[in-house]
């Protein structure tokens, strides 16, 4: 994808809302579409175009230019004909990804075969992710590789790991983990196998959750 997207988003809920202000200020160029016009117009001040429009009616979504965007996000709530409806509109306009809200894993199931891309539970996922931040403080400093299990994130090198090299430490081996970058006094740096590790160094590391939680716990 292009840096700057056109991303339709299709209900205008709390949740989607929520997008198109993210999506703003990271600088996309948005349109946003509800059958309610009060809904329309809480985000009309802050998106490119914000219209009444019913998503099930493939004319009035192609007159809003659903049909030009890069990306659309079916983020209808409670309405689950709808965002099948629309998001098979979308499908047949040709978008090129679209991401469509779930409420069940039928309606997932529903979604992906009319043809979402991606399939997303919002209530769910954030619902996982606050049990996890619990039990793993740290995890709100990583980022979770889209498509894998796979985290990247900073970690402080440990004592142990001071005065050795990576080879020495056999890092991958040891803690099951890919060092990716080294900062060292605000200067960045590759690592090679004879670096060696010394106090105060942060570490750039890939990994499964488990095994950052082991190495966070040393």
């Amino acid at each position: 994808m292009n840096d700057k997207n056109t991303v339709i988003v299709i209900g205008l809920g709390r949740f989607g809302q929520s997008v198109c202000r993210r999506l703003v200020a990271l600088k996309q160029e948005v349109v946003a579409v509800d059958r309610n016009m009060h809904r329309v117009e809480e985000v009309a001040d802050i998106v490119d175009l914000a219209a009444q429009v019913d998503a099930t009616d493939e004319e009035a979504m192609i007159k809003v230019g659903a049909k030009e965007a890069n990306v659309a996000i079916v983020a209808i709530g409670e309405n689950i004909e709808a965002s099948i409806l629309a998001t098979s509109i979308l499908r047949g306009l040709d978008v090129k990804h679209i991401i469509a809200r779930a409420q069940s894993s039928l309606h997932a199931r529903v979604l992906a075969q009319v043809g979402a891309h991606r399939v997303i539970f919002p209530e769910r996922d954030m619902g996982i992710r606050i049990a996890e931040n619990i039990v793993f403080p740290w995890l709100s400093e990583f980022a979770a590789l889209p498509g894998s299990s796979y985290l990247v994130g900073s970690i402080e090198a440990k004592e142990e790991m001071w005065g050795k090299t990576l080879a020495e430490l056999n890092f991958r081996q040891r803690y099951n983990l890919t060092v990716l970058l080294l900062e060292r006094k605000g200067t960045k740096l590759i690592p090679s196998p004879d670096t060696v590790f010394q106090e105060g160094d942060v570490l750039t590391v890939i990994g499964e959750r488990e095994d950052i939680d082991k190495l966070k716990s040393l």
